[in-house]
């Protein structure tokens, strides 16, 4: 039997599984995702790991951040927890703070964000974020963050130079601007639906696997040095409260036998940016950041 007719056989029982039951577990040595000898659990549903609620607020943190200047460099993601902020301060019946795009008045209480480099290029957001705090607005804030986007990290990504540049970017900053606060936020994660679906199944076949979970287990080992290298009261993982069900389940996929964080589709619409209860649990995460928890 020639290649061609095996790789065939090979799709369609494993589409005639995935009909059975939406449940598949890819383990090979052969081409696509089998030869990095990659073990991947692809689900109709999330599963439920690990147990932790997404982080609330009070209404005595959300009084504290509006009293608070506050810069935030970002793309699409971050537009998603801008755009939610002003919903959960009404939520709580607390005044929200202004919120303005790339300046702010000297002295005034208040968010302001930019959109930031380029998205694939993690680099350039960082320039942007260092030229943006040294172009005068450290000047004008207590309290200073960025965040990558989930398509800045993926599976080729040299994980180890960008968290150095990162850290050394971050460090520079508060040593030359001592009286801003910066915090850090975790890389947002994507889901892994699309790993369960007919699609995706024959394209793994073929060796042309979209990767969602290789991904995401770079945009974790990022985060874990995230979280090692700086004080949890710094830094807000929004990839936690991505992965984190309302019930408190963690959503996770499988990579060489380890559990990889993903995002709960029940928080997003398109795998990657988030809906309105994303964004709501989101925003109440960072805004309790902020104010210092």
């Amino acid at each position: 039997m020639g290649i061609r007719n095996r790789t065939v056989m090979v799709a369609a029982a494993l589409v005639a599984a995935v009909g059975l039951g939406g449940y598949l577990v890819w383990s090979g040595n052969g081409g696509g995702a089998g030869t990095r000898g990659e073990q991947m659990q692809a689900q109709g549903q999330p599963t439920a790991g690990a147990s932790g609620a997404a982080t609330t607020v009070t209404g005595g943190q959300l009084a504290a951040v509006a009293r608070t200047r506050v810069f935030f460099g970002h793309q699409s993601v971050g537009m998603n927890l801008i755009e939610a902020i002003p919903k959960v301060y009404a939520e709580h019946g607390v005044s929200a703070p202004a919120i303005a795009q790339d300046t702010a008045p000297e002295g005034s209480a208040g968010f302001v964000h930019a959109f930031i480099g380029e998205n694939t290029r993690p680099e350039t957001k960082l320039a942007a974020f260092d030229s943006a705090l040294r172009g005068g607005m450290a000047g004008k804030v207590d309290v200073a963050f960025m965040k990558f986007c989930y398509v800045d990290v993926t599976a080729g990504t040299d994980v180890d130079a960008l968290f150095a540049k990162y850290r050394d970017t971050l460090a520079a900053l508060q040593r030359d601007y001592p009286k801003v606060r910066f915090l850090h936020v975790t890389v947002p994660l994507t889901t892994i639906r699309s790993q369960s679906g007919l699609r995706a199944t024959v394209k793994r076949v073929l060796g042309r696997g979209d990767g969602d979970v290789a991904d995401d287990a770079a945009r974790e080992r990022l985060n874990t040095l995230i979280r090692k290298e700086f004080p949890a009261d710094r830094v807000f993982d929004l990839a936690a409260v991505e992965s984190t069900t309302p019930d408190g389940g963690r959503v996770s996929g499988t990579l060489d036998g380890k559990d990889v964080y993903a995002l709960y589709d029940g928080y997003t619409g398109d795998g990657g940016h988030l809906n309105d209860l994303g964004a709501d649990r989101a925003a109440a995460g960072l805004l309790a950041t902020i104010a210092g928890r």
